[in-house]
């Protein structure tokens, strides 16, 4: 016989897989089985030509390099063994992301004011100021615009900061700007005040997505295992994995360096253990990945000084682009009427040393042709941390943000290094040089120690001394100890040349969840006196007071910051509103607990409308409500919403509720004996039988008056029907009869 076809389960490595596949057995190629199986067995599709049979490939097993099988006949087994090898790559993908469906934004509204009240002891010494931000959203984005008051209380100084629109693009990772704004940040530039266009990388729009690398970690399992992950000997996770290869990626790690170590422990107890070291920086991004900025404009000139000051049209972009987990290559470029400049750089992590970057920028401008060039080295270890960091530049080099009157400094060294020199206790030491053209040049050295003294608290002292012409040194102590429900002490000393302070403060964090905070210090020698405040977070704003007397003269000052948000014709005053929320409405007048997210943020009011604060946007929020003060005659939609918000947009949640309209029916029969239980009731029409409990009783969820009632025997025949005109009083879930079901004659 050339071929058989057999069924027979399965077992790879004395695990059963199946309990039936058709295998079929040949004089040429021996045991051959689906591909199928061999997928679902995670086993290697072997590299020969494939058998069909039953519209399905077939491979034989005698092809997979150090595969053994055997068919047991005693139970219709078919017993596969196969080394690590054999087997496909297992790839785990901690922290998944994935774009979510953003609800469909509501138009609404929001003011955000600070308001600030000063008054001092003499004339001239009062000022009220503040500070206002309108914002308007819908679902094409988000319109801000802030003020600024100064001295209102004399002459006018109100002129607008900033205005911008804002939408954001989440399956481009991008966000586009109209309006004022900041250009985007990079090695190779200064960021500069701009009115006009930008387009740049917002990589929050997905939630969990990581745009720096994590590090990998791939190993071998002889046999079902799991997998414990130390970072730094702190163990992190434990991963399940499977016989054969396996790849965990996207490591849970603290930024900076240190090591991984994992541990892979299998059902014989037998113990595999792997080291490798990681970096992680924000210079780099993960392979694959790219952050752009775009923008062009006209520079923002005497910004938070004067209204709509605006100077010289220019376009900028920056390209940074993750060539591989371990390096990232940069570029860009300025260029404005008669000036432009170009740079290029990149960053990389060179094995378990540290984080190699640098670049090169040229410029053109009426000065002439010129460069900077600067070279840096970063180690953030667990026991000690340096940063070096030489940067020059030619007397003709230009870039935005350098000031027509200003030459770039010839040269800048930085030198900072942290070291760890017990459980306790930190040192740092650190160095900077700047040579300027035109400006007195800059050259100091600072050294620093940290104590934690426990329970009691931590010292910190710093030393800077100047190398310069006056060559001054000033040294500072710190002192911090924490105390009880968020309260603690501080202590500061610190004193140079012909001047010395010292004081002494206790404060009382007011609790972000609503509360009052309070503090009081006193401060001798210069600068000497003795200040007070207490500041109040409540669900519609923060208020602060402070009283100060210092040089013998007396201060007060007042503060007040809020918002006002409006949504679903509702208005409502609440903290400062930097963050997305929601508006709850409930159609009844008690106050119901709200929930976001598990957390209790607020409560209705009268009118039903509850206020939602703090919504993390582009992430799925959740808001539940709490029935404990809701009466009995009420029924309340109690299923979480989840709601998944834009940027700074809020969203209308409604929830409903009506009145409670059940009741317990009291059936008995001729001879006042209750019903059998299970006998089926149907009330005005309603398909859905009730059944007959204890005592003859039964829970009616939801009656109407008059209620027609229709009792039905354990067979198909109707026993009796009868007819409630209303409850005798109205009650709450109201016990009604008992009503004498008769047997009706057929």
């Amino acid at each position: 016989m050339t071929e058989q076809e057999i069924i027979l389960a399965v077992t790879v490595n004395d695990r059963k897989l199946t309990d039936a596949a058709l295998i079929v057995r040949t004089a040429a190629d021996g045991i051959i089985v689906p591909a199928q199986l061999l997928n679902e067995a995670r086993l290697r599709l072997p590299d020969v030509a494939a058998v069909s049979s039953h519209q399905q490939n077939y491979y034989p097993l005698a092809a997979l390099p150090g595969v053994r099988a055997e068919i047991e006949a005693s139970t219709q087994t078919l017993n596969i063994h196969a080394p690590p090898s054999a087997f496909t790559d297992s790839a785990f993908n901690l922290g998944l992301h994935q774009p979510l469906l953003l609800q469909a934004a509501e138009t609404g509204a929001f003011l955000n004011y600070d308001i600030n009240y000063a008054k001092g002891q003499g004339q001239d010494q009062t000022n009220l100021s503040g500070l206002a931000e309108l914002g308007v959203f819908s679902g094409g984005g988000i319109y801000t615009s802030r003020f600024v008051g100064q001295d209102l209380t004399g002459q006018r100084s109100l002129f607008r900061l900033d205005s911008q629109y804002t939408r954001d693009f989440p399956l481009q990772q991008a966000t586009l700007v109209v309006g004022d704004s900041i250009t985007g940040g990079s090695a190779l530039s200064r960021q500069v005040y701009f009115g006009g266009l930008q387009w740049r990388t917002k990589f929050s729009t997905i939630p969990g997505y990581q745009a720096i690398p994590l590090p990998a970690f791939s190993g071998t399992a002889a046999a079902p295992s799991v997998v414990d992950i130390y970072v730094d000997n702190i163990l992190r996770l434990k991963q399940p994995v499977d016989t054969g290869p396996f790849t965990i990626n996207n490591l849970p790690v603290y930024a900076g360096q240190g090591n991984v170590q994992m541990v892979v422990h299998d059902v014989l107890g037998r113990q595999q253990v792997y080291t490798q070291g990681y970096i992680t920086s924000a210079q780099l991004l993960r392979q694959g990945s790219k952050d752009v900025s775009y923008e062009v404009g006209a520079l923002r000139d005497n910004f938070g000084s004067k209204d709509s000051d605006y100077g010289r049209v220019f376009s900028s972009g920056t390209v940074r682009y993750g060539v591989s987990n371990s390096s990232t290559v940069e570029g860009h470029g300025e260029i404005m009427r008669g000036r432009e400049s170009l740079a290029v750089g990149a960053a990389v992590a060179v094995s378990d040393i540290g984080l190699l970057s640098g670049g090169l920028a040229a410029s053109n401008s009426e000065r002439g042709n010129d460069t900077q060039q600067y070279l840096q080295f970063d180690r953030q270890g667990s026991v000690y941390a340096l940063t070096l960091r030489a940067q020059t530049a030619g007397p003709r080099f230009w870039q935005l943000g350098l000031a027509d009157d200003i030459l770039a400094p010839a040269q800048q060294i930085q030198a900072q290094a942290n070291v760890s020199l017990g459980e306790r206790t930190n040192a740092a030491i650190g160095y900077l040089s700047q040579v300027n053209r035109g400006q007195e040049n800059v050259r100091a050295i600072n050294a620093g120690l940290n104590f934690n003294l426990r329970q009691n608290g931590s010292i910190s002292i710093g030393l800077l001394k100047s190398l310069t012409q006056d060559r001054q040194l000033s040294a500072n102590l710190v002192w911090v100890m924490p105390l009880e429900h968020q309260s603690f002490l501080q202590v500061v000393a610190s004193g140079q040349q012909g001047s010395k302070y010292f004081s002494t403060e206790y404060q009382q964090t007011a609790p972000q969840e609503g509360g009052w905070g309070y503090r009081a210090r006193k401060a001798l020698f210069d600068n000497g006196g003795e200040d007070i405040g207490a500041n109040y977070i409540g669900t519609t704003g923060e208020y602060m007071l402070n009283a100060n007397r210092v040089d013998g003269q007396n201060n007060l000052q007042l503060e007040a910051r809020g918002g006002i948000a409006l949504l679903g014709g509702h208005v409502r005053a609440t903290r400062w509103l930097d963050q997305s929320f929601a508006m709850v409405e409930v159609p009844v007048e008690q106050p119901i607990d709200i929930y976001a997210n598990n957390i209790k943020v607020g409560q209705t009011d009268k009118y039903g409308v509850g206020f939602v604060p703090r919504l993390v946007p582009y992430e799925s929020n959740t808001v539940a409500l709490d029935d404990a003060r809701l009466p009995l005659s009420m029924t309340l939609d109690l299923a979480q919403k989840s709601v998944t918000p834009g940027y700074r947009t809020g969203s209308l949640l409604k929830f409903s509720a009506q009145q409670n309209r059940s009741a317990t029916l009291t059936l008995v029969d001729q001879s006042n004996k209750p019903l059998a239980t299970g006998t089926r009731v149907y009330v005005n029409h309603d398909t859905t039988a009730q059944e007959v409990a204890l005592r003859g009783q039964v829970f009616i969820p939801e009656i109407d008056y008059p209620a027609e009632v229709v009792v039905r025997d354990n067979g198909s025949g109707i026993r009796c029907r009868f007819e409630i005109a209303a409850p005798p009083q109205a009650a709450i879930m109201p016990v009604l009869g008992p009503y004498v079901c008769a047997q009706e004659m057929k």
